[in-house]
């Protein structure tokens, strides 16, 4: 029976195989990596200094900003003394698919993270721009 052993170049570009592989299976999640889990929202009234608070459990005064889990609908209420009050209902919406991610060997994988991190999402409107009406 014949013994077979890989030669160095063989055993060096298996190395490289299995690394290259590892490597692709770490970054697979490019969303999770590149946009991370949460997003910055951004509330505006015309005209400013409207209170600004969610179901979320977030509040702040226009124009603002607030940073959110990407994951998850959320309800923001606009109120100012004069003005009607305003409810608007945010929600989390996959982002498109990149056909380049899914064709790699990790895609699917990185597809899955993405989708179970959140990083895959947005909120939408995002930047919320309203207008606000005055009482009657």
């Amino acid at each position: 029976m014949q013994e077979h052993t890989l030669s160095p170049c063989s055993a060096r570009a298996v190395g490289c195989a299995a690394l290259a592989l590892a490597t692709a299976a770490l970054i697979g999640a490019c969303a999770t990596v590149k946009r991370g889990t949460s997003e910055t929202f951004i509330v505006r009234t015309a005209p400013d200094g409207a209170i600004a608070s969610s179901s979320a459990g977030w509040k702040c005064t226009t124009p603002c900003e607030v940073e959110v889990s990407r994951r998850g609908d959320f309800v923001v209420a606009l109120r100012k003394d004069g003005y009607v009050t305003q409810t608007i209902t945010i929600r989390s919406v996959p982002i498109a698919a990149r056909p380049t991610s899914v064709t790699l060997p990790t895609g699917l994988i990185g597809s899955a993270v993405d989708a179970a991190s959140g990083a895959n999402y947005e909120h939408q409107p995002n930047p919320l721009t309203v207008t606000l009406e005055r009482e009657e």
